[in-house]
């Protein structure tokens, strides 16, 4: 990219989320700093339920919406699949889905609670989407002619990404399995319950930036493809060494799957790949085919941790089934063989794009075939 970014790391203990947390390094006062438009970071909002009592997203709505169809005034329905039930779909709304009681509220030093990282994520959301509105829904076609996104707006998606590796519930499950929590302190029990999720909430603080980072100097791949996509509660994808320990390491070497909607996704191509095809070393845009949109569907409901999501008039079902093995989870006591894939596209030339009808026209149905070996 022809304009640098410098990024002051969050694992800086005077970094200003840190003090949104509550967080500080010894000789560093913790105390809020102010948001947008005078939000107030590092405390719930006012009018909010009891403190753990809130129902915080892991997946955003303002993502999920673009999987569900509108019907009406903040009413969007989707398609929700549980990974144990997975051929029964249940009509679901966006507010209803993928959240969890009190996930991302924690405690300071002191043991007051807190919802920062909640609130951070909300203001990341909010930048965020007005990048996916530039990228999907220009008018000239399914993919714009305006490709790669300006520094500002690829910024703001970059940081998103970061976030939503980091905020997942497949996360929180593997750091716990990894990890040897230090002996709770003799506290209510209402505050105990929301400290348990102090060691995600570190986590996702000390890695944010960096990672946003990582992702950020990476070319990036706009695809469309004929194949409908699901997104599910990981959405963000990391081939082959998604549940890494270092996971700075592999989003910096893996390639990388976010679904943006029922047609569209967004591929970061890995090293290798990028040696291989020099159009692949910047942002590029993409016509996937085929088998080759089935594999991505297996991948993202590879990774998925409890649910996947798709549109109602843009079901995967009809054309696909899921078959053999996904990621083990070893916090469950899985331990088979993971998964491994290894893809190919082309680029699509820069005066080329898709028709806008193609997101809503389908062709007919047919049998589902076996899953592809990847």
């Amino acid at each position: 990219m022809a304009q640098h970014h410098k990024y002051k790391g969050a694992a800086d203990r005077t970094h200003p989320i840190w003090q949104g947390l509550g967080r500080a390094a010894p000789g560093v006062q913790g105390r809020p700093r102010s948001g947008r438009r005078g939000r107030t970071l590092g405390r719930a909002s006012a009018g909010k339920r009891a403190a753990g009592r809130t129902r915080d997203h892991t997946v955003p709505q303002m993502y999920l919406r673009r999987f569900a169809e509108h019907q009406g005034r903040r009413q969007y329905k989707l398609t929700l699949r549980r990974i144990d039930n997975i051929d029964h779909p249940i009509p679901a709304m966006t507010n209803n889905v993928l959240a969890g009681r009190g996930f991302y509220w924690g405690t300071t030093f002191d043991g007051i609670p807190h919802h920062s990282v909640e609130e951070l994520f909300t203001q990341l959301e909010g930048e965020a989407a007005t990048a996916f509105k530039a990228a999907l829904d220009a008018p000239e076609g399914a993919l714009p002619s305006r490709w790669p996104l300006p520094p500002g707006e690829r910024l703001h998606v970059a940081w998103w990404m970061a976030a939503q590796i980091l905020r997942t519930t497949r996360q929180r499950k593997r750091l716990e399995y990894t990890s040897h929590s230090p002996e709770r302190p003799d506290v209510p029990p209402e505050i105990a319950m929301i400290a348990g999720n102090n060691p995600h909430l570190l986590y996702i603080v000390e890695h944010l930036a960096a990672l946003a980072f990582v992702l950020f100097a990476r070319p990036w791949g706009l695809g469309f493809t004929d194949m409908c996509l699901l997104t599910s509660d990981v959405p963000v994808v990391m081939f082959n060494h998604h549940d890494a320990e270092d996971q700075l390491a592999a989003a910096a070497v893996c390639d990388i799957m976010l679904p943006l909607d029922p047609h569209r996704l967004l591929f970061l191509p890995n090293p290798g790949m990028q040696a291989a095809d020099p159009r692949k070393r910047t942002d590029h845009r993409m016509k996937i085919h085929g088998a080759m949109g089935m594999a991505f569907v297996d991948i993202a409901y590879d990774a998925a941790d409890a649910f996947v999501i798709h549109h109602p008039g843009h079901d995967p079902w009809r054309h696909w089934r899921p078959d053999g093995p996904r990621l083990p989870a070893p916090w469950d006591g899985q331990d088979h063989e993971a998964p491994t894939y290894a893809l190919e596209y082309g680029t699509l030339p820069s005066h080329l794009t898709v028709e806008r009808r193609w997101l809503t026209e389908h062709p007919p149905a047919r049998v589902a075939p076996p899953r592809h070996g990847l």
